[in-house]
């Protein structure tokens, strides 16, 4: 008998091991590994570094442009009529066999490789720092997502807690009803109250599982997975001052500074445009041999020399590019004046979004203190006749919606500084 108990026991342990994760204690999220999961796992963070790994690759290719080159090729054909009777050949057609190496290095191209390098590497340097950009971006929506399943949580605390004391209050009022001390009224009014409260707390439930679901989106987790948030919404001030905030934004924004690279990408599209009108020059060397047998390859050629070519005419094609290139540039420059004014602004609105909800934040705490006075008042006085069922109801409904302000303070007020540090490029 005590063989198969602990056999049953063995038999529990494993089951127990072999169940889902699902079923498994669930570990405690903090806002830091939130970001760190962000970090590694959001497909949006990858497909920008690897963007920029493509950009890095371009710079390497530029860069050949400038370099020796060595070619090689092999020929097989049949060749006949009017060719092989100028060389007195009277095998027509003959096979013809061809092995020729072909060598180059660029002496001087008008500036068109070293611009192309320069504009390749300023693209590398724009990819890194568009990167940067969709970190920080992630980085905050992340921040977002997880203040918001605080929120939700918090909110839903709050209805709950609603549901409770109106739950108490009803049993009070049936208690008054049935010694004839209050009319039905009170508990019908309770009831709604009641029932209200109740679909307040299922929709509160409902966007608090919401807010997870987007929360493991960006972080990376499978959508239906549960976490539990360790950390709780809190209230630290910050000493930020806007002048000081925007001239930071403006020397550390990592889109701002991809923007004014443009604007250097734009000038070298210029050079490369004008190079079109600029001589070419390169040294070249080639070497072949040739036969009409693949195993003898007699006939032998080599050259070593100079090539220098330019363009003369080329119906404007050239002229054309030129004046793009500098209409790219005016574009760029717009661009960067425009982006100016928009970190700017990104920068003022989070800025003046944090200071409103901080003072939201002290306002809606007394407002919280002083409802659960009035609440608690409220109850006492009904409970010796000397107030009524509505007074309850409504001081009741006036603490959770204190509550509730007070909750959507604190993420306003977190949420608004994480955009502000977002606005700021910090890192």
């Amino acid at each position: 008998m005590l063989k198969k108990k602990s056999m049953a026991v063995l038999f529990a342990s494993l089951l127990l091991l072999s169940m889902p994760s699902a079923f498994a204690e669930q570990t405690d999220v903090t806002l830091a590994q939130s970001i760190d999961w962000a970090m590694q796992n959001n497909e949006q963070i990858k497909a920008a570094d690897s963007g920029a790994q493509a950009a890095k690759w371009d710079l390497a290719r530029a860069k050949g442009e400038n370099n020796f080159s060595l070619n090689y090729s092999h020929t097989a054909a049949k060749i006949g009529g009017a060719y092989w009777k100028v060389f007195m050949i009277e095998d027509d057609p003959s096979s013809y066999f061809i092995n020729a190496f072909s060598a180059s290095l660029p002496l001087y191209s008008g500036g068109r490789i070293e611009h192309t390098i320069a504009q390749a590497k300023t693209g590398s340097q724009i990819s890194d720092l568009e990167l940067q950009n969709m970190k920080q971006q992630i980085r905050y929506q992340a921040t977002q997502a997880y203040y918001m399943i605080l929120a939700c949580k918090n909110v839903q605390e709050a209805k709950d807690e609603a549901v409770k004391q109106l739950g108490e209050h009803l049993q009070t009022v049936q208690q008054q009803f049935a010694v004839g001390t209050v009319a039905k009224a009170d508990i019908l009014r309770s009831e709604v109250a009641l029932a209200n409260a109740q679909q307040e707390l299922v929709t509160a439930e409902n966007n608090r599982k919401i807010a997870m679901a987007a929360f493991n989106k960006i972080v990376g987790l499978p959508i239906r997975d549960a976490v539990q948030i360790k950390e709780d919404m809190s209230y630290a001030p910050e000493n930020y001052d806007l002048d000081t905030c925007v001239s930071y934004a403006l020397a550390n924004r990592p889109d701002r500074m991809a923007v004014q690279k443009g604007v250097d990408q734009a000038k070298d599209g210029i050079e490369i445009a004008k190079s079109g009108k600029k001589p070419n020059l390169s040294f070249d060397a080639s070497y072949a041999t040739y036969d009409t047998k693949i195993n003898e390859f007699d006939t032998k050629q080599w050259q070593v020399g100079l090539t220098a070519s330019i363009n003369i005419f080329d119906g404007n094609i050239t002229a054309a590019k030129v004046n793009s290139a500098k209409a790219k540039l005016e574009q760029a420059k717009h661009q960067e004046s425009d982006n100016e004014s928009s970190v700017e602004f990104e920068v003022q609105q989070a800025f003046l979004n944090m200071k409103k909800a901080e003072s939201n934040i002290k306002t809606n705490k007394v407002a919280v203190d002083k409802a659960k006075e009035d609440f608690m008042l409220a109850g006492a006085r009904y409970g010796v006749n000397l107030g009524t069922n509505l007074d309850v109801v409504d001081a009741q409904v006036a603490l959770t919606t204190a509550r509730t302000s007070y909750i959507e303070s604190l993420y306003d007020y977190n949420v608004s500084k994480a955009a502000l540090e977002k606005a700021m490029g910090k890192e």
